[in-house]
């Protein structure tokens, strides 16, 4: 809040409300503070929620940088207040619960070239925890191991050789017909049922 100068080991209490996605920087947070004052594009190692959180670096926190200007924020229904340990660039694992996803994609698709990393040639998005030290962490689905006393078991302690798959699903690119009217007007009939199979056209 004093632009690193001063106020360290000091704190306030702030209501998180938005988040802004800027290319090449880590997600920015906004913040309602008890005094009144809205503050705008703090990264998530701003916040905390016990005073003796450890400090960690930025890169501790959030593991990828934002892939794209378009972002949306929900939270995984699955996944909902899940507990999982996060393995940061070091190969340290640390646990927290899960509060919400921010998943990005390129929008604009009229206005400008895609030239960013949100959707090709991989995904990924960016689940948002409270960690049990006090800190907050932004990370993805490849630094994450779920916990899920009813339904998983054998949680991973390595990686059994799984690959991102760089594959683009599509159908529409397979096939070589055509369609016309009667292809849209026609339809089958149930068995045993008869119908006049005459079309009508104005």
């Amino acid at each position: 809040m004093f632009d690193h100068e001063s106020g360290h080991g000091e704190f306030t209490i702030a209501d998180v409300h938005s988040v802004a996605s800027i290319e090449h920087r880590v997600p920015l947070f906004e913040a309602l503070l008890e005094n009144g004052v809205n503050w705008t594009r703090r990264p998530i190692m701003a916040f905390c929620w016990k005073k003796d959180a450890p400090i960690h670096p930025i890169e501790m926190h959030q593991y990828w940088n934002c892939f794209s200007p378009y972002v949306d924020v929900n939270v995984r229904n699955r996944l909902a207040k899940r507990r999982a340990e996060l393995i940061d660039y070091r190969g340290n694992k640390h646990w927290g619960e899960y509060m919400f996803t921010i998943d990005w994609a390129w929008e604009n698709k009229a206005g400008n070239t895609d030239v960013n990393f949100s959707e090709d040639p991989e995904h990924k998005c960016g689940h948002t925890f409270k960690m049990d030290d006090g800190n907050y962490f932004v990370y993805p689905n490849n630094r994450i191991v779920w916990s899920d006393d009813a339904y998983i078991h054998n949680r991973l302690n390595r990686n059994p050789g799984y690959k991102i798959d760089h594959t683009v699903y599509t159908v529409e690119n397979k096939r070589t017909g055509e369609t016309n009217n009667e292809y849209m007007t026609k339809f089958g009939k149930n068995v045993g049922e008869s119908y006049d199979d005459t079309n009508y056209h104005r």
